[in-house]
């Protein structure tokens, strides 16, 4: 099962991240949020991740962007793969599978008929070199809720597609999400930063993370 770790910021977050078993590091280019990662910052951690023994994939966070914008953050910071968190339709998620293999987000309500959340994800899932987010649904955010969301539901939907299991993840409840969800992937941001400082990862969270999350595999 991999695991990502969601708006990085800091080198040792990143390190810390990696040496434990991270295999996807997310890099939050949304002005808005707390995470945010500007240009020179992100320069400075892809020149420090390059000479990581392992070295994780890096993931591009975008909301609703020109497809031009993030064709120039792959140049640029050399991702491996655009995260698209906003109103994206499939049509715009196909063309950027062209440059790079995409993960949508799907923000889900906690109380979703299980219906519309397949249908949902079968417009996104069935394309090719698309992996599915689930994020659970709060008004005015794209993201970093710390929410928990519908797990039968998510497990449906892993069940078919390709999917990372976000939303309210912490290095508690990550092996049972695991076990029950049965995902690709498991993405936490909040869950692993300090108390009241989103944006500021806590090293130790990062580490509890990591070990909970690789017992779903034994």
């Amino acid at each position: 099962m991999k695991i990502k770790i969601c708006g990085i910021k800091t080198i040792e977050a990143a390190r810390t991240a990696a040496e434990n078993g991270g295999a996807m590091l997310g890099f939050i280019f949304y002005p808005p949020s707390p995470r945010y990662l500007a240009p020179e910052k992100a320069d400075e951690l892809v020149r420090s991740i390059a000479g990581f023994e392992k070295r994780p994939a890096l993931v591009g966070v975008f909301v609703n962007v020109a497809i031009a914008e993030m064709a120039a953050a792959v140049e640029r910071y050399g991702l491996d793969y655009l995260q698209v968190s906003g109103e994206e339709s499939p049509a715009l998620v196909a063309e950027l599978t062209r440059i790079r293999p995409v993960i949508k987000a799907l923000r889900l309500p906690a109380n979703i008929v299980l219906d519309e959340a397949l249908e949902q994800a079968e417009s996104f899932g069935k394309l090719e070199r698309v992996s599915l987010l689930l994020d659970t649904h709060k008004k005015g955010m794209y993201g970093g809720t710390g929410e928990i969301g519908d797990w039968e539901a998510a497990q449906a939907i892993a069940a078919r597609y390709p999917t990372l299991l976000s939303g309210g993840l912490t290095p508690e409840n990550v092996a049972q999400a695991g076990r029950q969800v049965q995902p690709w992937g498991v993405d936490v941001s909040s869950g692993v930063e300090q108390d009241g400082a989103p944006g500021e990862k806590n090293l130790n969270k990062i580490i509890a993370f990591c070990q909970a999350a690789k017992r779903t595999e034994n």
